[in-house]
């Protein structure tokens, strides 16, 4: 499994979005370079979150705008009340089973924190840490070219029209 480990450059304002990889559910390697031209829509999940409903949202704008390129990539965490406690088995039969979820699922990571994920990293060292999450269901927007576009709040919901205008935008 290669995974892209932030010890390996000099420091985190040298991260490149592109070389940045996950886990996902299943054990594959996805790499952010493998969605080249595509709007990449990056939010953290719990499966025991009072924002846990916002997945039918993610679900119903996988299945509007996929076609327009756009790909969701959910990242499980359990930084954030302890509200994501399961493995990645019943993450994933949460999410099939309750959301009918289609989107990639990645494995469990850490998104605060000494250890988290590279992904993260590249936020706090580009992006500064007031735009890390603050909670479960925070969300981030990634243009064609790889910057960050929108750093969104928990509490806008993927269905408000706030974030489809955000979406629709992004796409253009």
């Amino acid at each position: 499994m290669s995974y892209f480990s932030i010890s390996n450059i000099a420091s985190a304002k040298n991260l490149v979005l592109d070389d940045i990889s996950f886990e996902d559910i299943n054990g594959n390697d996805v790499r952010l370079s493998d969605l080249p031209g595509k709007i990449i829509l990056v939010v953290n999940t719990a499966s025991f979150c009072g924002f846990t409903k916002q997945y039918k949202g993610l679900q119903e704008l996988t299945d509007k705008f996929s076609s327009e390129d756009l790909s969701i990539i959910a990242i499980p965490s359990n930084d954030f009340g302890r509200q994501e406690p399961g493995n990645n088995k019943e993450i994933k039969d949460f999410c099939e089973g309750t959301y009918g979820i289609t989107f990639p699922i990645m494995s469990k990571q850490k998104v605060i924190g000494n250890n988290k994920h590279a992904f993260y990293k590249w936020i706090e060292s580009n992006h500064g840490s007031k735009k890390l999450p603050r909670w479960n269901f925070h969300k981030y927007i990634i243009n064609r070219d790889g910057e960050l576009l929108h750093s969104i709040s928990s509490r806008i919901a993927p269905s408000s029209s706030k974030f489809l205008d955000m979406i629709a935008t992004s796409l253009k």
